[in-house]
């Protein structure tokens, strides 16, 4: 057994370590800003690649254009992509191909704002909003679940050393505010503020898949408060949608992303993190993705089976550990699945019981091994980033998320069933400074 201060040194230079991959990795954007090379990459003598926040920016300046009632268009996007490429990043080349921007009308019309800036203004601004508001949400739920101020930062310390954060911020993606989004809906349903959650469950409709599977436990729960106040902001932002761009482009969306993910490559299918990753590597793509679909949509009924026969029914601390368990299964079957998506799991952390690495006395086995497990993800990921400067391994750095996202379902399922043996000095209904609703 280690003495006190011996553990109390193995904490410090653990995070100084993750304190250091986080430092890095925001001196190396720093650097590549200043540097003028952040936005783009030479793959060639007359190629570039350029990072995702290009692509919102330029879509940004279509909604504030006459043209934006054909935002999905190909050549509209393409057209104003090179209007980017050409004033903004002061590169006189001529793209021919990009990803089709295919996010929800509502997303669109939330980037317009942040196109009124210059690139490199507006890039800052988006991604400071995206870390500040995740990072209150997630210390909204860490004091709310009665962990002390110096555990809360340590934890939020971790969320920005792992690499899916780090990719998140690199690449200028959005999934950040689906982390806000979704901790405003665990920290509302917690306090039984089912007007707030429901805000958070519609505003996480910016990437429908996980608002669909996030609204089963409401549904299972009888929760119509929550349901009514999502349909009403759904509604809202469908309205809004409307209004901007036409009703036929939100008619036409649909038959579109479906379109898009199914012929466009330049979705990355064989990098995705999901179960689609590993099947667009061994066969054909749209077999990959039919297959994902249909597995998303089984596992959507599998988990509405178990939310109704069980977890509805379960123990507060267990309805957290479900909360994980439909996250999980979403993440892992979901048809569109990055590696920057995979911070949205940093809410499902942050309300199951937990405890620092050395702290786990009289904690089940199961809570021993998730404990550690949370503590460790920074260098585990980490482990996987260096995958990546090994030029052999190309798609299988998405292989490696998609095997840990399915150890961490497995140790979900060893949580649920080893709640009970939970003392209930652990349990997050004694730890919480505030109310949590059944």
């Amino acid at each position: 057994m280690l003495s006190k201060p011996m553990r109390n040194r193995i904490c410090f230079a653990y995070l100084s370590l993750v304190a250091c991959i986080a430092i890095g990795f925001l001196y190396r954007i720093v650097l590549k800003i200043t540097l003028n090379v952040h936005f783009f990459h030479r793959t060639g003598p007359t190629s570039f690649s350029f990072i995702d926040y290009v692509a919102f920016y330029s879509a940004g300046k279509t909604v504030l254009s006459s043209a934006r009632d054909q935002i999905y268009h190909f050549a509209t996007q393409l057209e104003a992509y090179n209007r980017t490429v050409t004033e903004s990043l002061g590169i006189n080349a001529n793209v021919d191909h990009i990803p089709l921007g295919q996010s929800v009308p509502w997303f669109f019309a939330m980037l317009a704002p942040f196109a009124l800036m210059p690139l490199l203004i507006s890039y800052i601004v988006w991604s400071l909003a995206g870390i500040g508001l995740s990072g209150v949400s997630l210390w909204k739920i860490l004091k709310q679940n009665g962990h002390t101020t110096l555990f809360s930062a340590l934890f939020l310390l971790c969320v920005a050393g792992s690499y899916p954060y780090e990719w998140l911020i690199n690449d200028g993606q959005n999934s950040a505010f689906i982390l806000a989004a979704f901790g405003l809906m665990l920290y509302s349903w917690f306090r039984g503020n089912d007007t707030a959650a429901g805000i958070g469950l519609a505003l996480m409709s910016i990437k429908p898949q996980y608002a669909i599977f996030m609204a089963v436990p409401a549904i299972a729960m009888q929760r119509w408060r929550l349901l009514g106040s999502t349909a009403l902001v759904g509604t809202l932002l469908v309205g809004i949608s409307a209004l901007i761009f036409g009703v036929k482009t939100l008619v036409e969306y649909p038959a579109l992303l479906h379109q898009t993910e199914k012929t466009d490559p330049a979705v990355f299918p064989t990098w995705m993190v999901s179960i689609r990753g590993p099947l667009s590597i061994i066969m054909d793509l749209d077999k990959a993705l039919n297959i994902s679909t249909i597995m998303y949509a089984i596992s959507l009924l599998a988990l509405m089976a178990f939310w109704l026969r069980s977890a509805a029914k379960a123990s507060p601390t267990k309805v957290r550990i479900a909360m994980g368990i439909t996250l999980m299964t979403c993440l892992l079957t979901s048809p569109h699945t990055h590696i920057y998506d995979l911070v949205v799991f940093a809410a499902i952390a942050a309300i199951i019981p937990m405890r620092s690495f050395f702290e786990t006395t009289g904690m089940p086995p199961a809570f021993v091994v998730w404990s550690r497990v949370m503590v460790l993800y920074p260098l585990i990921s980490f482990g996987i980033y260096l995958l990546t400067e090994v030029k052999a391994c190309g798609e299988i750095v998405g292989v490696g998320f998609f095997v840990i996202d399915c150890c961490l379902m497995a140790l979900l399922i060893w949580l649920y069933r080893s709640a009970d043996l939970l003392s209930a000095d652990t349990k997050p209904e004694v730890l919480g400074s505030e109310p949590i609703a059944e």
